[in-house]
């Protein structure tokens, strides 16, 4: 008797069963029954990587609506004549924390897309 991964829940299930305890997945399915299976998780994978981008916009966003005011300081300054340091702006702070963003959310996204890759 081995553990092996249910193609549904991916979950560690005896081989000897004939359904998985966690999904019900049944291991005596047609062809059809497979393929909507498969059409199912390409669904759920979809889905998962649209919410994903829709955070890359949004981190994007936020970076650029820091950048903004910033700029805007920067430009005041300049026709004042004044000495400016951009580090010191508050602007800085979304700046960062919408890259720093962008950047935890493109790995999760590409765990995500190794994992569905690896379950074909």
């Amino acid at each position: 008797m081995s553990l092996i991964k249910c193609p549904a829940c991916q979950k560690k299930i005896s081989d000897k069963g004939e359904s998985c305890p966690n999904c019900a997945y049944s291991f005596n399915q047609t062809q059809d029954e497979s393929d909507q299976l498969k059409i199912q998780n390409y669904r759920q994978y979809r889905n998962l990587m649209y919410r994903y981008k829709m955070l890359t916009f949004l981190s994007i966003a936020i970076a650029v609506i820091g950048t903004v005011p910033m700029l805007w300081a920067y430009a005041k300054a300049i026709d004042y004549g004044f000495n400016v340091s951009i580090t010191n702006h508050w602007g800085i702070y979304l700046v960062i924390a919408g890259f720093i963003m962008y950047a935890i959310i493109r790995v999760v996204m590409l765990n995500v897309k190794r994992k569905y890759k690896m379950s074909k």
